[in-house]
């Protein structure tokens, strides 16, 4: 009776995916409207039935499997081919897994620029938005069979959970800490069951800060390495041990200014001014960037007084690298951070 009430709950919801998706091909603005309209009220109501914290729900035997995330549990396809990404993290895992998802939001709120790292993997992928703003037509016309996003999907998982099976983070994540990167790879590969996979990339990591320890030597020892972001929108930032770039500094045993190797939410200390630079003062500087404007306010501040004070501009070891690479944890970004102090530290441009 179970199993039955179950396949006539999944026929259900496969009809009302496929109502959706001729409501929504309707060109009357209004009837479009309308549609997302109804799909709301209906998502919400199935994906009380379908996500229930903490249990297990009476499943079709064979075809999926169950995993607990953020939101509770969800049935995830054993053989998912068709999968969304919106947000970075989940798709630079995928990558990583050799999986290549059908549908991306980018985490640059522009839909046509990615961080580097991600040139020349992305190609063929269609946009569903962008990283906070998931497209639900398109999702929905893209007919996933598994969907990955984030903690800021919260509000929209209702509505995702009724297209399509949907992923967020990690059970109990804690939201603010960017060092658990390695904990979320591993939670999407054992959900996909690249378990085997996700262990070889994780390998590779640990080989590579080896190879940036066995370059730097111990000639940084008494050295102080500060990470800040200087943003037109933000200001000036830094980052603290808590935080992705934090993480791997600490990986390779190198020290951090008192200011910084301290604990903060979302691994930040924020709103520093002027007259307090000494939160980011170090020996070593490696400044964070977002756009053009972002690098041209950080060259106007470094012509200012209080900034010729910091240790790392009288010694000229500031080093500018993308933020974008150096804020979103996830694999493909570690190489490059990795590259990057490397880089730095070893005195290579």
């Amino acid at each position: 009776m179970i199993y039955q009430l179950g396949l006539a709950m999944a026929a259900i919801s496969s009809s009302l995916r496929t109502l959706a998706i001729h409501l929504i091909q309707l060109h009357h603005h209004s009837v479009r409207l309308t549609a997302l309209a109804a799909i709301t009220a209906l998502s919400i109501a199935a994906c009380q039935s379908r996500t229930v914290p903490n249990q297990s729900l009476p499943l079709a035997p064979s075809t999926c499997h169950m995993v607990e995330h953020a939101m509770g549990e969800t049935c995830v396809p054993n053989e998912a081919k068709r999968i969304i990404a919106l947000y970075t993290p989940p798709l630079a895992a995928l990558l990583a897994l050799d999986i290549k998802p059908i549908g991306l939001a980018p985490v640059t709120g522009v839909t046509d620029e990615f961080p580097s790292y991600l040139e020349g993997k992305v190609e063929g992928i269609e946009i569903v938005g962008i990283d906070d703003e998931p497209n639900l037509e398109k999702i929905i016309q893209l007919k996933p069979d598994l969907i990955l996003g984030w903690d800021h999907h919260e509000k929209a998982y209702p509505m995702l959970s009724q297209i399509a099976p949907t992923l967020l983070t990690q059970p109990n994540r804690e939201a603010s800490a960017w060092d658990d990167w390695k904990v979320y790879f591993r939670f999407v590969a054992e959900s996909l069951g690249k378990q085997d996979i996700a262990q070889q990339v994780l390998d590779k990591y640990d080989q590579q800060i080896a190879q940036v320890k066995a370059t730097i030597g111990n000639q940084y020892a008494n050295k102080t390495i500060s990470v800040t972001q200087v943003t037109e929108e933000y200001g000036i930032e830094t980052y603290t041990k808590n935080s992705f770039s934090g993480s791997i500094l600490s990986e390779l045993n190198l020290q951090r200014p008192e200011f910084q190797d301290v604990v903060k939410p979302r691994g930040v200390i924020e709103a520093i001014s002027s007259e307090k630079l000494e939160l980011i003062d170090g020996d070593i500087l490696f400044a964070l960037s977002f756009s053009d404007a972002d690098r041209e306010m950080l060259d106007d501040l470094l012509k200012e007084p209080l900034w010729r004070t910091l240790k790392a501009v009288q010694n000229n070891q500031i080093y500018l690298v993308d933020g974008w690479t150096w804020v979103v944890a996830n694999p493909l970004a570690a190489e490059v951070v990795l590259n990057d102090i490397r880089n730095a530290l070893a005195g290579t441009p």
